[in-house]
């Protein structure tokens, strides 16, 4: 089984698997349209997915969040998987809300969030947790992001979380998080791939010079005919380079992302397809051809996500 290698977390030293297998948005909806309570209720299907992640593929970081209606499945396929607690990182995040007919799931803020969600885990901790969206208003998440910020730590203080970090946050919704952080975010998920490398201006440099790692979701655009109906400029590149390297289109596609210096977030519902992503590990991109691909990927755009919100310059 492939060694999964790690990236240290900068406040705490810890090890963080450096492939993550996502619970998101296609579970999150295919739960909701086939189960009357998602949020409580485990589905089969999902809980033996997460669990052949772990056992059969060989995954050691799982990533849920209380708006994907997951985490109850993420808590069920620890217990099946039978591996020690211990040996899987297991990350969730706060919903903060998005927009007024979507507010925060749990209006007093992340500290009885996540309180809830280690309940219905069954967890005594979490590895890592995020504040999901930047969208702090009165009418949607009830509190500011400077106190939510003062309950995440609160959280680290109580034993509740090791780490805590953010998801979808520009250079200043982090700036005001850094100004009154006793404890330091050590994340910040975005969307970022071959033809998102920067979700907002200058966020991924921003991170890395502040000690922020920086977490990929939806890394496999670029490869995906139902977000980039009519191809994309690396098309050709990535055709030629899958056989150089004797690897998949996943494969090289999320191996540009890590070797960015960012872990990618990924998810299949075909336990084969994740056994298959860890292959990333097992070769590197030569220095001229990661070039080349980054350049490629820079002269086409393509956001998958909160595209309203970017263009008002809201987030």
């Amino acid at each position: 089984m492939t060694q999964i290698p790690t990236f240290t977390l900068a406040r705490t030293g810890d090890q963080i698997p450096a492939l993550a297998m996502g619970s998101g948005t296609k579970h999150r909806i295919k739960k909701k349209a086939e189960t009357d309570n998602p949020k409580e209720t485990a589905t089969e299907e999902l809980t033996q997915l997460l669990t052949d992640a772990i056992t059969y593929a060989g995954f050691t970081h799982l990533d849920t969040a209380e708006t994907y209606t997951t985490e109850v499945e993420v808590g069920e396929a620890i217990k099946r998987s039978k591996v020690d607690r211990s040996k899987v990182w297991i990350t969730s995040k706060y919903d903060s809300g998005w927009r007024v007919e979507y507010p925060a799931s749990t209006p007093s803020g992340p500290y009885e969030a996540l309180t809830k969600s280690l309940k219905k885990m069954d967890l005594e901790y979490l590895d890592l947790y995020l504040i999901h969206s930047p969208f702090f208003h009165p009418d949607i998440s009830y509190i500011t992001v400077e106190e939510a910020w003062r309950q995440m730590e609160k959280l680290v203080e109580d034993g509740k979380t090791k780490n805590i970090g953010v998801s979808n946050f520009n250079t200043e919704m982090l700036e005001k998080i850094l100004k009154v952080a006793k404890i330091k975010p050590q994340v910040d998920q975005i969307e970022f791939h071959l033809y998102l490398q920067n979700q907002s201006p200058g966020v991924v440099q921003f991170c890395q010079k502040n000690d922020i790692l920086v977490e990929a979701y939806s890394p496999l655009t670029p490869i995906l005919p139902h977000r980039i109906t009519n191809g994309g400029p690396v098309d050709e590149l990535v055709e030629k380079l899958i056989k150089k390297y004797g690897v998949t289109k996943n494969q090289l596609i999320l191996r540009w992302v890590y070797q960015s210096g960012v872990l990618p977030v990924t998810t299949s519902s075909n336990k084969d397809r994740l056994k298959e992503a860890l292959g990333m590990f097992d070769f590197t991109i030569d220095k001229e051809d990661f070039t080349e691909l980054t350049e490629l990927g820079a002269t086409f755009h393509y956001r998958g996500f909160f595209n309203k919100y970017f263009e008002e310059g809201k987030i």
